[in-house]
């Protein structure tokens, strides 16, 4: 959800996709807090800020008294940074001068004369600097030496006062909490950004940006995933799908084989998602891989999202049917992407989906295997939303979805399916086994086409060397999909007449 709010003027924070998030950058002259757990990367963000008003030829300055030195530089270098032009001050120094002269306090709390020496210390580096960005990293150590809380909401008071006064935007670092004690930094700040780090039980910790509070501005609400790589943090938006044109069509999407296309009556609309659905084996890859490839015939560009194989697999796999998957790759029609599902979260996989559509032209998706793209949030609840919007965007963007799930089981009339996703699918294929003449056949038909007519009838689908073949209507069996037909000549109408 967006706020709606009057925005006020805004700065590059220098961390990819974050201005989406905060709907145009770090408010100018705003106290920023940024919370999160040690290793959350609050100190990360923080350099990527002070990196950005560099690069904007502005004075900007760090003050730290959570690193060392030797720290900062090793962070710093481990992502191929460089620290020139950030004045960084190390407020420790101020408080060993007042335990120097702590006889000279003899009537103040000895952390009342430290924090007094350190904000006095941090003043007379911003008057002398005029810095436009502070950094302070961070601020639990002044709620450790604050004799009581009402004294350390006066110098958190006094901070913000201080920058408001000469329009610096001061960027605040401190460790979550929630307790009724650490509200008071929250209280007074104007921003409030939170990483949070999610421990899964197997593959990569997830991890969250939220943006709690920006007094005076808009911003993108909810839960936002973001990764940690050399070069900084990158946030992934979350995905509203509302946010994008729409301008649907009825133009059918071929599969470049004539008996496919008729029996989907003349090809699936463009900007609809198909779900193709059957038992391991059977040919679900394939077809979705023929929509992939008349796209590419079309002169279109389109993306399939590996989740089981490996692209070489596919490749071969592709080749052997007479499908010139390495040619279409080659000429840059056809992006193969596989994805771990154990190291990539919801959110990266749709800003990849995203990026492709929106700067690649992208027509055609294909996400191989359902199953696979479900393994990435086996631990979220909110998984089906993520695959909602993705779907909704697509079909906004008038980009044709294709979706594999596979059934468990293989033959009999009782198949299962991990999850149900008709209610997401404009159009529904189903494929199964089925014995006949000593041999394992397979079925192809159309159970659902949200939009027009198509055919009723069950075909079979032959994968052979060299090519893909669906054939005439098997209208002289029945029970073909309970995996055990039976021929009986022409199939009875439920009048009792034969059929035409």
């Amino acid at each position: 959800m967006l706020s709606s709010v009057v925005d006020l003027p805004r700065s590059p924070s220098g961390v990819p996709g974050l201005d989406a998030v905060l709907q145009g950058g770090l408010p100018r002259g705003a106290l920023i807090l940024v919370e999160g757990a040690p290793g959350s990367g609050k100190t990360t963000i923080a350099l990527q800020f002070l990196l950005q008003a560099v690069r904007a030829g502005e004075t900007c300055m760090l003050a730290t008294n959570a690193e060392t030195p030797a720290q900062l530089d090793m962070l710093v270098a481990s992502h191929g940074w460089s620290l020139e032009g950030v004045h960084v001050t190390e407020l420790a120094d101020a408080s060993a001068a007042a335990e120097e002269n702590i006889s000279d306090y003899t009537l103040f709390p000895e952390a009342e004369v430290e924090v007094g020496e350190t904000l006095r210390h941090l003043f007379s580096e911003v008057e002398r600097l005029q810095p436009r960005l502070l950094v302070l990293d961070t601020i639990s150590s002044l709620r450790i030496v604050a004799p009581t809380a009402a004294f350390h909401r006066r110098q958190l008071k006094r901070i913000r006062d201080f920058m408001a006064a000469r329009g610096c935007t001061t960027i605040m670092l401190d460790e979550a909490s929630m307790t009724e004690k650490d509200l008071r930094s929250q209280t007074l700040s104007d921003g409030i950004i939170e990483l949070k780090q999610i421990d899964l039980n197997y593959g990569a910790d997830r991890r969250r940006l939220r943006v709690r509070k920006l007094r005076g501005c808009r911003y993108l609400s909810g839960a936002h995933d973001f990764a940690i790589v050399t070069g900084g943090l990158i946030v992934y938006p979350r995905l509203v799908a509302q946010s994008y044109e729409s301008a649907r069509k009825a133009e059918p999407v071929s599969s470049n084989i004539a008996e496919l296309d008729a029996l989907t009556g003349g090809g699936v609309p463009r900007g609809s998602c198909t779900l193709i659905v059957g038992p391991a084996g059977i040919g679900k890859s394939t077809i979705s891989t023929l929509y992939a490839m008349a796209a590419a015939a079309r002169g279109e560009n389109s993306s399939i999202l590996l989740f089981d194989e490996s692209v070489e697999t596919h490749i071969t796999r592709s080749q052997g049917l007479g499908l010139d998957m390495a040619t279409a790759r080659a000429g840059g029609r056809v992006r193969l992407n596989h994805l771990d599902p154990a190291e990539l979260s919801p959110g990266q996989i749709a800003d990849l989906v995203i990026r492709q559509v929106e700067e690649e032209q992208v027509k055609v998706v294909v996400i191989d295997t359902l199953n696979g793209y479900l393994q990435s949030a086996l631990e979220e609840p909110t998984i089906l939303l993520h695959l909602r919007e993705l779907i909704t965007y697509l079909g906004r963007r008038q980009v044709a979805t294709f979706l594999t799930l596979t059934q468990h089981g293989i033959l009999g009339p009782e198949m299962e399916s991990p999850v149900d996703m008709s209610f997401l699918a404009d159009n529904v294929f189903l494929l199964r086994y089925f014995e006949m003449q000593g041999g394992i056949h397979k079925a192809l038909s159309v159970v659902k086409k949200r939009s027009g007519r198509h055919e009723h009838t069950i075909r079979e689908l032959i994968l052979r060397d060299g090519g893909v073949d669906v054939i005439a209507p098997l209208k002289d069996f029945r029970g073909v999909l309970t995996g055990n037909p039976i021929h009986g000549g022409p199939a009875k109408q439920p009048g009792g007449g034969d059929e035409p």
